[in-house]
């Protein structure tokens, strides 16, 4: 059935997306909405060349959309998409560093999650238009939505789900172990339980020893072979943080809107669903996602290892009404970098904490 895809915030991973979704044959109209029209116009001409190669021709369609503005309410239930694609921040990660492991500045020092305000405080204000605009579309959300998408949730309209971070390792361990037992990757059948931070350490040169907490089954035609999944994912595995990690998380949003779309099941893995923290492997049927566990996990357990995961982005906890609470290491490295206590981020005060990390980050 024709869809339509609206994008907003045109960044690296948005524009990757484009591309992707122009390749995919899932939509038959893609709507890119920036704030610079002529911006968006240009990078759907690119795609447009690009996906004309490949066979495919989209009706692309490029608007001028400020979501600070409360008049785009109009604008966006005019565009009725299917599925909204949102991933904005005020400085992306890769401007910030830290992942590469670099700590010689204090910004590279603060662990990734203390930076959630910066996408966090976009995030709310367009959750707010989106909300308003009474759209039945799909919201994906794919800024650190292991942790936004719960916070959005527990105050308030909350997106549907994530992309990527739980769904990147999935393809390691399908490719280590149908090598080692000579089957094609493709029938190694993986479900994992993960939170964002657990990525950073299986896609390594050097894996550490200790991984975030996880939940990992792996099996092949019925026969369980999870212990080679957990060896799979200590494998070296040299892997470069730059813009190309873009691409990878365009194919899951990919994966992501196939599911969403379906209108028979489909199992996949997705971050940030049904207002939990972290990753899950699910089945979707008819854009309605639910947890698909095995049998021998229960949801507690799987909600538990995801939110013990947390500290490894430097987050304690997140609240019951959406405040993200900062481990002590994260509280001392902000402060290192602003001068000022920072104990917690919510959607009310993500805007001005964000500011006061920007006055010192650029």
């Amino acid at each position: 059935m024709p869809a339509t895809l609206l994008i907003v915030s045109l960044g690296e991973l948005g524009t990757n997306v484009l591309e992707a979704a122009g390749r995919s044959g899932l939509f038959d109209r893609i709507v890119v909405a920036s704030r610079s029209v002529e911006k968006a116009r240009a990078r759907i001409n690119n795609a447009l060349i690009g996906c004309g190669i490949d066979g495919f021709f989209p009706d692309f369609e490029a608007i001028g959309l400020d979501f600070n503005d409360p008049a785009c309410v109009a604008t966006l239930r005019r565009l009725a998409p299917d599925i909204v694609f949102s991933a904005p921040t005020l400085l992306p990660w890769w401007k910030v560093g830290g992942l590469d492991g670099a700590t010689e500045t204090a910004a590279e020092k603060v662990p990734f999650g203390g930076y959630v305000s910066l996408q966090l405080a976009p995030m709310a204000t367009f959750r707010a238009r989106l909300a308003d605009s009474g759209l039945a579309a799909r919201w994906i959300a794919a800024s650190f939505p292991d942790v936004i998408n719960p916070c959005l949730a527990r105050t308030g309209f909350g997106p549907d789900c994530g992309i990527g971070n739980v769904r990147e390792p999935i393809a390691k361990i399908q490719a280590s172990v149908g090598r080692r037992l000579g089957v094609p990757p493709t029938q190694v059948e993986v479900r994992l339980v993960a939170q964002h931070a657990f990525e950073y350490g299986v896609f390594q040169a050097q894996p550490p020893t200790e991984l975030p907490p996880y939940l990992l089954e792996v099996t092949v035609d019925g026969q369980d072979r999870t212990a080679l999944g957990h060896e799979a994912l200590r494998e070296p595995f040299p892997f470069p943080y730059d813009l190309h990690f873009n691409r990878i998380t365009a194919s899951a949003a990919i994966d992501g809107m196939r599911a969403l779309l379906s209108s028979s099941p489909m199992r996949t893995h997705l971050p940030g669903v049904l207002g939990l923290v972290g990753g899950y492997p699910v089945s979707v049927e008819a854009g309605r996602i639910r947890l698909d566990l095995p049998a021998h996990w229960s949801e507690a357990q799987a909600i538990a290892t995801n939110e013990a995961s947390l500290p490894w982005d430097g987050i304690a906890r997140i609240e019951s009404d959406g405040t993200i609470v900062f481990t002590a290491e994260t509280v001392e490295a902000l402060h290192a970098l602003t001068g000022t206590t920072i104990e917690s981020a919510h959607p009310d005060t993500a805007a001005s904490q964000a500011a006061l990390l920007l006055g010192h980050l650029v």
